[in-house]
């Protein structure tokens, strides 16, 4: 299990729960997916989306399979759309190793994703609650959404800071807010809960995204599991170059309008986003978010799920991978 959660026995032991259910409900008899599959649930990450409906359903009381299994159709999603977005940035690694269609090819990748997509939907649909089914729905068109924005947005150097940040918030922050939120509704949580467990998703999600971004540059001690500017080299504009060419005299702009590919290049038009404060100036809005995320948490009712929150919350912003 990843070692994010090592601090955390009760939360890991029931990620595993969440994992073997995964490697059930997405069996298939196709060898080439099945083998796909498992290698996905066998490469770690940090499974946070998971991990958050089950922390929020302790504020309420839930039945425990049936909180497994929605945790379980959250990480389906998420890992579907890793899939899929690789493919469509052509991200060679993930997680310091292979992207799947690099390791499997992009036939077999697009089959692993669409079939994760299928399996999360039938076990959505097994839970019985239209409420599931419609948040599931809407959340599909709004990454997909979100995905198309940031495509038509490549190499578009002027993209206003509010565009990146409504596209983040329907790539990331919105399956954040839906996974506290489903943990606390279907554990019977009061509707004024729920409502503060979705914004503080969102606040955590929008926060991570842009923290994800700065590590994009590198730096200090970061272990992103990818080549440093690849967002750079994909052409896609996030809040560290937005905030650089706020302050720039046109070196950064007529870089970026080169569209840098190789390394070198990308190296240098990163050094000119750090040196216009770009860095510097996507932590402020990063921290600005972790602000309004550690304010959600405390107005949640006291406790071991509260007191998890907080620390979580700090080791996401703090973190180098």
């Amino acid at each position: 299990m990843t070692p994010f959660w090592a601090g955390q026995p009760r939360i890991a032991c029931d990620l595993e729960e969440v994992r073997q259910t995964i490697l059930v409900r997405a069996a298939t008899e196709d060898p080439e997916v099945h083998d796909a599959v498992q290698h996905l649930f066998a490469a770690g990450g940090k499974m946070l989306r998971p991990a958050f409906v089950l922390l929020a359903s302790r504020f309420g009381a839930p039945d425990r399979e049936r909180i497994l299994r929605v945790a379980a159709a959250v990480e389906m999603l998420h890992m579907a759309t890793l899939v899929h977005d690789d493919i469509i940035d052509g991200a060679a690694s993930r997680r310091g190793a292979a992207a799947l269609h690099s390791l499997r090819g992009p036939r077999t990748a697009v089959l692993t994703g669409d079939w994760l997509l299928a399996a999360c939907v039938s076990l959505i649909v097994d839970l019985g609650t239209p409420d599931d089914a419609r948040a599931l729905s809407r959340m599909v068109a709004r990454i997909c959404g979100s995905e198309i924005s940031q495509s038509t947005d490549r190499f578009v150097a002027h993209t206003s800071l509010r565009r990146y940040l409504r596209r983040i918030a329907g790539k990331t922050a919105a399956l954040f807010a839906v996974s506290f939120y489903a943990g606390a509704f279907e554990s019977g949580c009061p509707a004024a809960l729920c409502s503060n467990l979705r914004r503080l998703g969102y606040t955590l999600g929008m926060g991570f995204q842009i923290v994800d971004d700065i590590l994009d540059f590198g730096g200090p001690g970061a272990q992103t599991g990818k080549p440093t500017g690849s967002d750079l080299s994909q052409g896609i504009i996030t809040a560290p170059t937005i905030m650089g060419l706020r302050h720039d005299d046109g070196r950064l702009a007529r870089a970026l309008s080169r569209r840098p590919r190789g390394r070198r290049a990308v190296a240098r038009t990163a050094r000119l986003v750090k040196d216009r404060g770009g860095l510097a100036a996507a932590r402020d809005l990063a921290a600005a978010y972790l602000e309004r995320a550690r304010r959600e948490i405390g107005r949640l009712p006291a406790g071991e799920a509260r007191d998890t929150l907080f620390s979580v919350s700090q080791d996401l912003f703090d973190r180098r991978s």
